[in-house]
């Protein structure tokens, strides 16, 4: 059976499954199999290098399988060059890393096969924040905020971030900005 022209793969379907389930070695073990078996299947690459980064947990100095990771995520870019849904999950797991500046680029990168990916957005506003560049941090939320304002929610640290930059009157109350820089928070 086929979903939307592309044919159903229930082997990677139980994968992701369990992966959600939290079953993370044995979604390994699969996703291991779907890719062995086709090598070029962009969901299940990017699925396994998503999975073997989860299955650091506190480990974060297992380079070996961090290494891993990052090629089935690079394999999984390279398969379709594209789609920046490998390069966004890539980005998210140099960012959880520990590698801000790596996971930027990466961003970037996102945002040149899709401009209007917004999450990709948030989280270089977030890296930005946590990095202390907070000018830049407030206007990517901005950024963020007009190409899907449902991002918002998730933006406590704005007021702190615009507080810092000076973006702020004595009153607590946003400064204009000169045109071109939008006054949203």
């Amino acid at each position: 059976m086929s979903i939307f022209g592309r044919k159903r793969n229930k082997e990677y379907e139980q994968a992701v499954r369990l992966l959600a389930d939290g079953q993370v070695d044995d979604a390994i073990r699969s996703l291991r199999i779907i890719v062995d078996e086709n090598p070029g299947f962009t969901n299940a690459l990017t699925s396994l290098g998503v999975a073997m980064i989860q299955s650091l947990g506190e480990n974060k100095e297992d380079g070996h399988t961090i290494t891993e990771a990052l090629e089935f995520l690079d394999r999984a870019a390279s398969t379709n060059p594209k789609d920046p849904v490998p390069v966004f999950n890539k980005a998210v797991c140099l960012r959880e890393l520990g590698r801000p500046n790596d996971a930027i680029t990466a961003f970037e990168h996102v945002l040149e096969l899709e401009e209007r990916f917004a999450l990709a957005i948030l989280h270089m506003a977030e890296i930005n924040y946590e990095l202390e560049n907070y000018e830049e941090a407030v206007d990517l939320a901005r950024l963020a905020a007009i190409r899907d304002p449902s991002t918002t929610a998730t933006m406590s640290w704005v007021r702190d971030a615009m507080e810092k930059a000076g973006l702020l009157d004595e009153d607590g109350n946003p400064i204009d900005k000169p045109e071109g820089h939008p006054k949203m928070f």
